[in-house]
């Protein structure tokens, strides 16, 4: 038997822990949902549409935008962002306190350095789940000290 994963509620619902367990169960259902297939598929067709539009590599970059457009892209993606949430964690911190967080978060996604950052650790945890023996030191070393003969025919 497999254990559950670690953001599940661990405890029965109770009338003392009503509103916690609904809360909850409300993670557990809107994490599940997020994360199923059907929704995987529409993710990853969102990000081929983005990247190759119409099933084609670009030929070169996009025509360059306004800075009044780039500010009304920033703008309605903070509205986004502010939407994500339920109304209740919005008027538990205030208006203008839960909009000034959204805010430092889309903020620090216009950091190189953070999308840098972002990036190897995503890949960090994709090469994890793809090769999960590569956190082995043993078979890290064993690599290391192997490589292959003819890396190019690696590449055919």
């Amino acid at each position: 038997v497999q254990a559950p994963p670690p953001w599940t509620c661990k405890e029965a619902p109770s009338q003392e822990n009503g509103s916690t367990s609904v809360l909850c169960r409300w993670l557990d259902v809107s994490v599940a949902n997020l994360t199923s297939t059907r929704y995987w598929v529409a993710y990853l067709q969102v990000i081929q549409e983005a990247v190759w539009p119409g099933g084609v590599l670009p030929a070169g970059p996009g025509p360059e935008r306004s800075q009044q457009q780039k500010e009304l892209t920033k703008q309605r993606a903070l509205e986004s962002l502010m939407r994500l949430v339920p109304d209740a964690i919005s008027e538990l911190l205030g208006s203008e306190p839960y909009r000034l967080s959204w805010q430092t978060v889309l903020d620090s996604f216009q950091d190189p350095l953070i999308n840098r950052h972002l990036v190897f650790c995503l890949l960090d945890l994709l090469l994890d789940v793809l090769v999960p023996e590569a956190a082995d030191e043993a078979w890290q070393r064993a690599v290391l000290q192997n490589p292959p003969k003819n890396p190019e025919k690696l590449l055919d």
